[in-house]
């Protein structure tokens, strides 16, 4: 993690079989097969992505949508759906340093945003991401801060022991 930002979150699954936080960018090259060629990488904190739109299956819906930095399919960039993509996860985390890299120095405090805290994904629309914690209740997260994909972190659900 950047220096000045949160702490780093664990490293190795738990013995109760959390797996362990990923980054957006890591989630993306696990999860949707993207390579780090389709990441930028100029600025202090890379990767960086892209926000975009697409239509729906259904052609008569937008929704918002991480695009790969570069044009890697020709002229046309590839699209992960938002809302699809996040769904995997059961909570985000946002690092201050993708707040101060959109909106500039002094906007990464608590007073402007909860860093630091697991907040569950309620919705996912143009207007931002809305966000729920135990703690801080119902919360916005604009989309600029999502292209510092180095500095949003993502949980996935704890998985129950199987039996045998």
């Amino acid at each position: 993690m950047a220096e000045g930002g949160v702490a780093e979150p664990g490293t190795s699954a738990a013995a109760g079989g959390a797996p362990s936080p990923v980054t957006l960018a890591d989630s993306l090259m696990r999860e949707a097969g993207w390579g780090p060629a389709q990441f930028g990488r100029e600025g202090p904190n890379p990767p960086y992505l892209r926000i975009g739109g697409r239509l729906r299956l259904s052609l008569s819906a937008y929704e918002p949508c991480f695009a790969a930095f570069h044009r890697d399919r020709g002229p046309f960039r590839s699209k992960v759906g938002m809302a699809a993509h996040l769904a995997h996860y059961d909570a985000l985390m946002v690092d201050p340093i993708a707040f101060e890299e959109c909106f500039g120095a002094g906007e990464g405090n608590d007073t402007v945003f909860p860093f630091g805290a697991w907040l569950t994904v309620r919705r996912v629309g143009f207007g931002g991401i809305e966000l729920w914690g135990k703690r801080q209740g119902a919360v916005t997260l604009p989309l600029e801060p999502l292209t510092v994909a180095s500095a949003i972190w993502l949980r996935r659900a704890e998985t129950p022991p199987t039996k045998r």
